[in-house]
């Protein structure tokens, strides 16, 4: 049942947040580069927490999984062409390509992108379309603490600078 909920909830996150690197959440235990602590946080309790914090009914996470497994191949697919183009930057910036085929491998991974910003929005609205009157004021109500604490980390971060 964990599994199933921390499946169900990395849409969630990803949706509900528009956080890229949360959306690298991977059910199919591919963790990707930074692997399953990614920056110290524990995602299936995030996912958890949220899922639990707004409410979901059974109906509702088992539509998340059927929306995240019905993009599950198409995720894979475009993480991979993302690393793909990466590594071809990397390789022609060592190699010491010309300009040319460094915008082009740069406009690549710049269409990559906006695919994956394009999917994203597209699953945010998958994602609010599930849920009751109820359940978006309760989401855009944990989005703005989310944002209040961030600009609170922020401004600390912003006075430490300004100190040294």
């Amino acid at each position: 049942m964990n599994k199933w909920k921390a499946l169900a909830g990395s849409l969630i996150i990803g949706s509900a947040l528009a956080t890229s690197g949360m959306v690298m959440a991977f059910a199919d235990g591919d963790h990707g580069p930074r692997g399953h602590h990614m920056g110290g946080f524990d995602k299936e309790r995030m996912y958890e927490h949220l899922a639990d914090e707004l409410d979901l009914t059974e109906g509702q996470l088992a539509q998340l999984k059927a929306n995240r497994e019905a993009e599950k191949e198409t995720r894979k697919a475009d993480r991979q062409a993302m690393r793909e183009v990466h590594q071809q930057l990397r390789e022609a910036i060592e190699s010491g390509a010309d300009q040319a085929t460094l915008d082009s491998l740069g406009t690549k991974l710049g269409q990559l992108e906006v695919k994956k910003m394009q999917r994203m929005h597209e699953q945010r609205l998958q994602f609010e379309s599930i849920l009751t009157p109820e359940q978006k004021t309760k989401l855009e109500e944990l989005k703005a603490k989310r944002e209040a604490r961030h600009e609170k980390r922020m401004q600390r971060w912003k006075d430490k600078q300004s100190a040294e």
